[in-house]
């Protein structure tokens, strides 16, 4: 039980955090001890690259006993292998080309969206910016 406290306190959580707060938690301390953010600092990359299998251990560790739990509780657990939703056919009309439309109604107008570019007159900078 001492490990996933400590699974906690390294994904800087409260014990209690639901599988959403683990994912974030998880997703905000990457997004912090990433080692691409230390580039040309080899001590901190080196301490990165540390804190970051910290981070994946944990959050492994916690995502697979939040998965038991749903499991044991008779639920889904978001990070369970589940079929992916099923898709919607396109609504009927909305992919028509003009030769299928009705012959009575014309298409509308196109509008010429291009706008000619805005040009600025820079003035000088001021002599008492300097």
């Amino acid at each position: 039980m001492l490990d996933v406290e400590r699974y906690y306190r390294v994904l800087d959580l409260e014990p209690n955090a639901s599988p959403e707060e683990v994912h974030q938690g998880y997703l905000d301390m990457t997004w912090v001890w990433h080692p691409d953010r230390f580039v040309g600092h080899p001590r901190l990359q080196q301490k990165a690259q540390y804190k970051l299998q910290e981070l994946n251990e944990a959050h492994e560790c916690l995502r697979s006993k939040s998965a038991a739990n749903g499991r044991k509780m008779g639920r889904k657990s978001k990070y369970s292998a589940s079929p992916p939703p099923a898709r919607h056919a396109p609504s009927p009309g909305l992919s028509k080309s003009p030769t299928q439309r009705k012959p009575g109604k014309k298409a509308p107008p196109t509008v010429n969206t291009s706008k000619p570019p805005i040009h600025f007159k820079a003035n000088p900078i001021d002599d008492w910016l300097d």
